[in-house]
């Protein structure tokens, strides 16, 4: 959303932004030339953010204050909601193909990733190893 400066100070409750409800207490005072963005218009009433906090006042407020800025609309009318993403990969298929390495100490093993090797260590880690060709054959140098 675009950033609107008030060309004039007002006075809005301040709203929580976890369940949208005004919180009790006096109106806080925004002050003229303050960077605002709507966020939405609902039965007459316009919330707008200002320092990363949520406010709410009236439309005619609203429109006195940022005479150049778009109303938004209601809220009442849902945007379409997009279709999901297509699976870019089958469910019944294993997302990592892991290689046992011999070890004489621990239980590991290893996946092919991009620019190298994913390395885990049962049970206790896993880390990167780059190698961006995969040359490694999963043996320590002697």
């Amino acid at each position: 959303m675009a950033q609107i400066p008030l060309n004039k100070t007002i006075d809005a409750k301040k709203v929580n932004k976890r369940t949208g409800a005004v919180m009790p207490g006096p109106e806080a005072t925004i002050p003229f030339g303050a960077l605002v963005e709507m966020t939405a218009n609902d039965r007459g009433m316009v919330t707008f953010s200002y320092m990363m906090e949520l406010y709410r006042c009236t439309e005619d407020l609203w429109r006195s204050a940022a005479a150049d800025a778009p109303i938004a609309a209601p809220a009442s009318a849902p945007a379409p909601a997009a279709p999901p993403p297509p699976p870019s990969v089958r469910p019944d298929t294993p997302r990592l193909q892991w290689q046992d390495l011999p070890s004489t100490r621990y239980t590991m093993s290893r996946a092919k990733v991009p620019g190298g090797w994913l390395i885990a260590l049962s049970p206790t880690g896993i880390t990167f190893y780059p190698d961006p060709r995969h040359k490694w054959d999963g043996l320590s140098l002697e």
